[in-house]
């Protein structure tokens, strides 16, 4: 499960740096900051997976991000990437053990839910659709 939640963290680490060369103002400021986490959150699995004795899954070599056109496709781009991970989160948290691993799990599908309302904002939806994060809308 870890190692598959770090090759969506990975995704999103390549999303967000294909990105932010394209975005300004605001949009810029909040992807560099989501990257600067992003990068913490995959550090933090690595570490996890390692602690556990597992072996730690290579990168791909690429990832199809499709090629959005203008800021608005490259929002939706980032906001698909970010509900995967917390759709993969939400499935793997409940079947983790308790302890450090399923904190650390569901601390990082917290952050990525607060990156999905701020990216849901600028993209002139509703931020918080509903009382509960879902992985999908």
């Amino acid at each position: 499960m870890l190692n598959g939640v770090l090759a969506l963290e990975r995704r999103a680490i390549a999303a967000y740096t294909a990105a932010i060369p394209l975005l300004e103002g605001h949009n810029r400021r909040a992807a560099t900051e989501f990257l600067r986490q992003e990068l913490l959150h995959a550090g933090r699995l690595i570490a996890l997976i390692t602690a556990t004795g597992g072996p730690v899954a290579p990168r791909a070599l690429s990832y199809n991000l499709g090629e959005p056109k203008d800021t608005r496709q490259i929002l939706l781009l980032l906001h698909e990437v970010e509900q995967a991970q917390i759709a993969a989160y939400l499935d793997g948290v409940q079947r983790l053990s308790p302890g450090q691993i399923r904190a650390a799990a569901g601390s990082i599908l917290a952050d990525d839910a607060q990156h999905v309302s701020v990216l849901r904002a600028a993209l002139g939806m509703q931020p918080v659709p509903s009382a509960f994060v879902s992985g999908g809308e």
